[in-house]
């Protein structure tokens, strides 16, 4: 797949050289090239790593996602209050998503309903799931994060990655997370496959994924944080996403627009490569998220922001 100029995602144009990046969240004078379809927008890099190479871009120590009861900023906090309601709104999450959009990456309720999440790090999504009522499921490639999901109690997390589904069986699942994960994978077509296999009829998938086309990647280019070099091999646009989801019998109801920190992790790889303090961490700074998230909400207003969320329908082909 990475050794053709023809873009897969939709079908019309060709790759050509893009930017050539390296690893700005953990360092390293490793250069890797990116690609952009002249089409449709979509970011490749090439050559596209194996699974066996990129795992040691992924240090267990460091990697957000892997590490167990995480805080995270400000957004992630309130992202979380809103999704441990997200069936049942307060007052209160009713005030705040009027100034930040609820999480969009929560299946529909489903009494009793199956959720697999790929790539569920320590499973803290997994687990306010489990608190709303789900039976949920997980796999992720990252041994000690899978460790940590067990002992949180989540026996259904495994290692493993999306090719590990075919032990589930057919039309098992009432929904599927790949929540900031199809743009890690070198063959998001095998993955998508998949799925469409394991959904059951009517099933929901839920995506959520940077965009190639946002203003903030293409203001700061090889600085663009979502870009995170080398771990995402693709960075797709909604209607290149839109397109191969639509190939794959899961059929796009909704593309919402959910970007917060972008920005100020993108002007912190400026200032540490420009500026002498190479350490400083911008992103730990709330007053300074806050003050950038107006910008960044009028930008998902208009659908040109840096994270895209879909959900798709799984239809007989």
């Amino acid at each position: 797949m990475s050794g053709s100029s023809n873009c897969f995602a939709c079908e019309l144009g060709n790759f050509r050289p893009y930017v050539i990046a390296r690893d700005r969240m953990f360092g390293g004078g490793e250069k890797f090239l990116y690609e952009r379809c002249g089409r449709c927008g979509m970011l490749r890099q090439h050559p596209v790593l194996t699974e066996s190479q990129v795992k040691r871009y992924y240090p267990s120590r460091n990697y957000y996602s892997y590490k167990e009861n995480q805080q995270g900023g400000l957004f992630d906090r309130i992202r979380k209050y809103l999704l441990n309601h997200y069936y049942a709104p307060t007052v209160i999450t009713r005030l705040i998503t009027k100034i930040i959009p609820n999480v969009p990456a929560i299946p529909a309720v489903v009494k009793n309903g199956k959720v697999l999440d790929i790539g569920c790090g320590a499973g803290d999504t997994l687990l306010s799931l489990k608190s709303l009522g789900w039976n949920v499921y997980g796999l992720d490639i990252d041994s000690s994060a899978v460790r940590a999901a067990n002992r949180r109690g989540l026996k259904n997390v495994s290692y493993g990655s999306f090719r590990d589904m075919k032990k589930y069986p057919n039309s098992f699942f009432d929904a599927i997370r790949l929540y900031h994960v199809i743009e890690h994978l070198n063959d998001p077509q095998r993955c998508l496959s998949l799925i469409f296999k394991k959904l059951k009829k009517g099933g929901e998938l839920i995506i959520g994924t940077p965009n190639a086309k946002s203003v903030v990647a293409r203001i700061f280019g090889v600085y663009w944080y979502n870009l995170d070099a080398p771990r995402h091999a693709y960075v797709y646009t909604p209607e290149a996403l839109s397109k191969m989801l639509t190939r794959h019998g899961l059929i796009p109801s909704m593309c919402a627009f959910c970007s917060a920190g972008g920005i100020v992790g993108s002007l912190q790889y400026v200032v540490r490569e420009k500026m002498p303090i190479r350490t400083i961490d911008l992103l730990s700074r709330a007053w300074l998220v806050m003050l950038v998230y107006p910008f960044e909400w009028l930008l998902d207003k208009i659908r040109i922001g840096d994270i895209f969320i879909i959900r798709a329908e799984k239809k007989n082909l």
